[in-house]
């Protein structure tokens, strides 16, 4: 199985280069080191694709490009212009961006003195979530962070994690992941008092806080949750239509689903436990969500897994 990195367009649109990303590649030389993740931990809810770091060149330039899934670069030193859409930014160490999934984005070192970043290229079921808490989406793709070296130092570790890694590896990266997307949130509220944040994004954050704690009951439901935050249910699934681009029944079944891969690829557990664990009573219920989320029923699910990629 491969993955698609990367669509490189004209300028008029069209495709010129497609990037797959073969399960494992290590190029190193003076100016590059790039690692993809082999196979992730298992977990739908925030997973690496690859990282790296690079020196550019002057005025080396990626794109325009589009990707099916994020990445997050961050300056360590020197300039460049990231440009998405009609809007232009000039960029400098301890600035980074984020390339949303499926938007158009061009970057470029500066001629006098180009930039040095690392990057890491990432999805899961949570991934827009957790960056929407950092404040960073499509239309805010730019932050600052310049109070200490830990998210420098999360994508260092992140490059030398197989140098210095043998058996936790892709554990390792995962918790890195998870460390550097924690500080990031941080960053954003501590630029940011309570009172600025916007009070429909808190809304969201309690209702998927909600979620994540009770997905396991069977008795979890769109009306409960609208009522635990406190908002009518419409409204509710308003926001949700605007922040997550779902609804909160489909948030909801997604998430659980999620819980269920994970147990499915990493325990013995029977279907009908399984089931059951994720709040599902009937497992003909959970196996007919399951096939219309995953594409497989569970059973053909495990043994994918099991069988590892092709």
């Amino acid at each position: 199985m491969k993955e698609i990195d990367s669509v490189l367009l004209s300028p008029s649109g069209d495709v010129l280069e497609t990037t797959v990303t073969p399960w494992q590649q290590k190029y190193t030389d003076d100016t590059m080191k790039v690692i993809h993740v082999t196979e992730s931990t298992g977990s739908p809810d925030l997973y690496m694709r690859y990282c790296g770091m690079s020196a550019c060149e002057p005025n080396h330039s990626f794109g325009p490009a589009m990707r099916d899934h994020y990445v997050i670069h961050y300056i360590t030193r020197g300039k460049g212009t990231l440009v998405i859409g009609k809007n232009e930014y000039h960029l400098s160490a301890n600035q980074g961006f984020l390339l949303c999934p499926n938007v158009v984005s061009h970057y470029r070192a500066d001629a006098e003195d180009p930039w040095e970043y690392a990057w890491v290229g990432f999805h899961g079921l949570n991934a827009e979530n957790y960056l929407n808490q950092a404040s960073l989406n499509a239309e805010n793709p730019v932050f600052t962070y310049d109070k200490d070296d830990v998210i420098k130092n999360c994508l260092t570790e992140m490059v030398n994690t197989y140098d210095n890694y043998k058996y936790g590896t892709n554990l390792r990266l995962q918790s890195l992941l998870y460390l550097m997307m924690s500080e990031l949130i941080e960053n954003a509220t501590a630029s940011a008092s309570v009172e600025k944040l916007p009070l429909q994004h808190r809304y969201i954050q309690k209702a998927v806080s909600y979620i994540q704690m009770n997905y396991m009951e069977e008795t979890l439901t769109v009306s409960g949750l609208s009522d635990y935050v406190g908002l009518d249910r419409s409204y509710l699934c308003s926001l949700f239509k605007k922040y997550l681009s779902t609804s909160p029944q489909s948030y909801i079944a997604k998430y659980r689903i999620s819980r269920a891969c994970e147990l499915l690829g990493n325990t013995d557990y029977s279907i009908g436990d399984v089931s059951r664990m994720i709040g599902y009573k009937d497992p003909v219920v959970f196996q007919k969500f399951f096939k219309n989320i995953t594409g497989l029923s569970p059973s053909r699910y495990r043994k994918s897994v099991d069988q590892g990629p092709a």
